[in-house]
């Protein structure tokens, strides 16, 4: 704004009110390119939210072309207190029978028995090897330090607790890892004390299956890839008695990707509804008049509801159609009743022959005219940004040309006042003097 006026006070003008006023009416025309500025900045934004919209679409678009879009299934066990199933929902249909020979086990070692876990001294130097690792005792040690030293030991692959029995107090060790590989060794080095004496009073194991007859094996109780799709978690031993799990044909999952594109599809019209009230409003932030926002919604409408497929030619067929507003509804009922004609038509109707076509490979590809890098909407940002930087330009500009117009208005006006100042020095000097011939 420039630095106010140092005036004499010899008169009644205020002149940095005045020049304030005078730079404030000057400067209207950058105050008119700053709210452009902004609003290009808000249309900007817009965009942004836009494309991110047109992506999550896109996404959702391109998991229903693919192959195996169609092939859900669920799983369900026999005995779920024995083995926990997970399934990707895309494991091919059919019964397995598992027979848990063995779980996975880690490896359990023991001391004898000691009266007291914090006063009997246990060792009072050397060293305890445990699976390769080293853990250095320097000075006396009860059963409870021994256990803290083992424990603070970097990288050890046990657990060091302390527990009681019916005999007195012992130091167990735990492989924190169950399966073979993952037993281990203890090298007892340590001096003095009462001595330490380990036993394995439980071998490192792994979980031992058949699976329709074929044996597996895992170092832990968890099996993964056994059957594509399907991993499961075997907790009870119980060779006796098999477990099965059955893989059976479901649409859940494949709803629940047409319910995610109808989503974002719906989101779309939702932010384009928005923009559309806020042009209305006259608010300088809508896109709503840009022509790529006009014609997208129609484009979209235009491709989801043209003809594909020979049989189910049209996405009502499935269960898809739109209301009045223009947003998606999903009929589930309807979807199921087209999915037990046969997957081939739902396939086809959805991705074409081979997942670029048919309604939503259709969609795929005109998203990716506008969201693509040098697409519609880049392209709109890119515009912004240009208009954006020519903007600022000017405004720097022309503030620096007010600037030297405040400069110039200030001198203008220091004069003024210095001159006023003269004047009324002298009509002081000449009032004084007329006093004077009053007197005669």
């Amino acid at each position: 704004m420039g630095s106010p006026i140092t005036l004499s006070g010899f008169n009644q003008i205020d002149f940095n009110t005045v020049l304030n006023a005078i730079m404030q009416q000057e400067r209207v025309p950058v105050t008119q390119l700053e709210t452009r500025k902004t609003a290009l900045e808000g249309q900007k934004t817009a965009f942004g939210t836009l494309a991110s919209k047109l992506a999550a679409l896109e996404s959702a678009a391109q998991a229903l072309t693919r192959s195996t879009a169609l092939d859900g299934s669920v799983a369900t066990v026999s005995d779920p207190s024995r083995i926990a199933v997970a399934s990707s929902g895309s494991a091919p249909e059919g019964s397995y029978e598992i027979v848990v020979q063995e779980v996975a086990r880690a490896q359990v070692s023991v001391t004898g028995t000691y009266a007291d876990r914090d006063t009997t001294i246990v060792a009072s130097g050397g060293t305890l090897t445990i699976g390769g690792t080293t853990v250095t005792i320097s000075g006396d040690v009860t059963l409870a330090q021994l256990a803290g030293a083992i424990n603070s030991t970097a990288d050890i692959g046990v657990a060091a607790s302390v527990v009681r029995d019916a005999t007195g107090y012992r130091l167990m060790l735990t492989g924190r890892k169950t399966g073979a590989e993952n037993a281990f060794a203890v090298t007892n080095a340590l001096t003095g004390g009462a001595g330490v004496t380990l036993t394995d009073v439980q071998l490192a194991s792994d979980a031992a299956i058949t699976i329709n007859g074929v044996a597996a094996t895992s170092a832990s109780n968890s099996f993964v890839g056994i059957v594509p799709g399907l991993d499961f978690t075997v907790m009870r031993k119980d060779p006796d008695n098999p477990v099965v799990i059955t893989i059976t044909a479901s649409t859940e999952s494949v709803r629940t990707l047409v319910e995610k594109l109808v989503a974002a599809f719906n989101d779309i019209v939702k932010l384009l509804n928005e923009q559309q009230a806020a042009a209305a409003r006259g608010d300088a932030n809508s896109i709503a008049r840009d022509p790529l926002v006009r014609t997208l919604r129609r484009t979209m409408a235009s491709v989801l509801g043209a003809a594909y497929g020979s049989s189910l030619t049209h996405l009502a067929s499935a269960g898809l159609e739109f209301t009045r507003s223009g947003e998606l509804t999903f009929d589930g009922a309807a979807f199921d009743a087209a999915m037990q004609g046969g997957k081939d038509p739902v396939r086809s109707l959805f991705g074409g022959a081979d997942g670029s076509g048919g309604a939503f490979g259709t969609l795929v590809a005109t998203i990716a005219q506008y969201s693509d890098a040098g697409g519609l909407v880049p392209a709109a940002q890119n515009r912004l940004d240009a208009q954006m930087t020519a903007i600022t330009k000017r405004i720097t500009e022309m503030e620096d040309r007010l600037a030297v117009r405040r400069a110039a208005l200030q001198k203008e006006f220091i004069a003024a006042d210095q001159a006023i100042a003269q004047l009324n020095a002298q009509i002081g000097s000449l009032s004084q003097l007329g006093s004077q011939y009053r007197l005669f």
